[in-house]
């Protein structure tokens, strides 16, 4: 949690300086992905009705009803509460590097890559990019050195990052 609140108080500083905002490419609609099973919960609906950035939850989780979010035009954090855990999914179309967008560093930057995940402060963390958008995954658990869903990547990965399915944002 220090690391967002440091990249995100950071951000706010760099960003007038030189930064700017990422434009966007949305992807396609899935029909599947787009058929609710039921009315995502009243917060979640509320919240990100003004994001302008494409709004991304696990499958598993958009229904509990156990979430906090911010949510701001081009930001958005939702914490969901989970057994001795949160997990945190933040999207982010803000960037602090001066980059021309037909230059080349610009499309490497946008280029989805292969993931990491890591471990930082007792926190399973990775970071991507997905259509121009920033977004992070961080699972901070209770009890890090004995909950494996801290210390091995195959929760982080199967269960959120594979399970992500685009719950909304505004074009």
């Amino acid at each position: 949690m220090k690391r967002l609140l440091m990249f995100c108080t950071m951000s706010a500083m760099m960003l007038h300086a030189e930064g700017g905002v990422l434009d966007v490419q949305w992807p396609a609609v899935d029909k599947n992905q787009a058929k609710m099973q039921k009315a995502y919960p009243l917060v979640l609906k509320e919240k990100i009705k003004e994001v302008t950035l494409p709004v991304y939850l696990p499958s598993t989780y958009i229904y509990n009803q156990k979430m906090t979010i911010v949510a701001e035009p081009n930001y958005y954090s939702i914490t969901i509460y989970l057994d001795k855990a949160r997990l945190l999914v933040t999207g982010d179309r803000t960037y602090q590097q001066s980059v021309k967008v037909a230059d080349q560093a610009f499309k490497t930057m946008m280029k989805s890559d292969t993931i990491a995940f890591e471990v930082a402060e007792g926190m399973l963390i990775t970071d991507f990019n997905r259509h121009g958008v920033n977004y992070t995954l961080m699972l901070e658990c209770d009890e890090p050195e004995s909950d494996e869903r801290c210390q091995e990547e195959s929760f982080l990965r199967r269960t959120i990052y594979d399970q992500l399915t685009l719950v909304g944002g505004k074009r």
